[in-house]
């Protein structure tokens, strides 16, 4: 599994919110990719930054679709008006995923919600 983490920087007053509906929206079109297997918004409010990290099932995946997620990383983050300040990639050499993160996905999966409680 591949893993590419795009760093955004904001302005101080931008809601943390342009986050999660940046995501909402990139989600689908990430959906349609063969080999994408998810997607994961971490913001700092008060530093105005969000990293956002793509999950892939391979580096061969993620870079043969770089292109397209190039194009589309830079339209969604035209239209909230952050910055991007890089983007590298890593393979994932450990994952542990608790039961709260396992509902947070559900309840994201459902249309219940993808942020978690006091975030």
């Amino acid at each position: 599994m591949y893993v590419s983490i795009t760093r955004t920087k904001g302005t101080p007053d931008q809601p943390v919110d342009l986050a999660t509906i940046a995501g909402e929206e990139m989600l689908p079109w990430l959906s349609e990719i063969e080999g994408f297997d998810g997607l994961l918004m971490l913001s700092d409010e008060a530093a105005a930054i969000t990293l956002a990290l793509s999950f892939w099932e391979s580096r061969e995946v993620a870079e043969r679709h770089a292109a397209a997620r190039a194009k589309l990383r830079e339209g969604v983050t035209a239209a909230v008006n952050v910055t991007i300040e890089g983007t590298t990639g890593y393979e994932v050499t450990f994952a542990h995923l608790g039961p709260r993160l396992v509902e947070l996905h559900r309840q994201a999966s459902t249309g219940e919600g993808g942020r978690p409680e006091g975030g």
